[in-house]
C-alpha cells in the first residue's frame, strides 16, 4: 500500500481512538518509521538466507 495512503489510515484510527490531530499524525509517523527500519533490519538477514538456497540448489 502506498506510505501516504497508509499514514492517513493509521492516523484516521489514532483520530477514532480519541487522540488529537497532531499526536495522532506523530503516532502514525512514528509506526511507518519503526516498520521501515525492521525491514533494513530484516533486509540483510533475507538477502543471506537467499544466498545460502541458492548455495544448497548448486550442490
Amino acid at each position: 500500500m502506498n506510505q501516504l495512503a497508509c499514514l492517513f489510515r493509521l492516523a484516521a484510527m489514532r483520530r477514532r481512538a480519541g487522540a488529537g490531530i497532531r499526536q495522532s499524525l506523530s503516532w502514525a509517523v512514528d509506526l511507518l518509521w519503526r516498520d521501515h527500519q525492521a525491514g533494513k533490519r530484516r533486509q540483510h538477514i533475507e538477502r543471506r538466507a537467499e544466498v545460502e538456497r541458492a548455495a544448497r540448489q548448486r550442490l
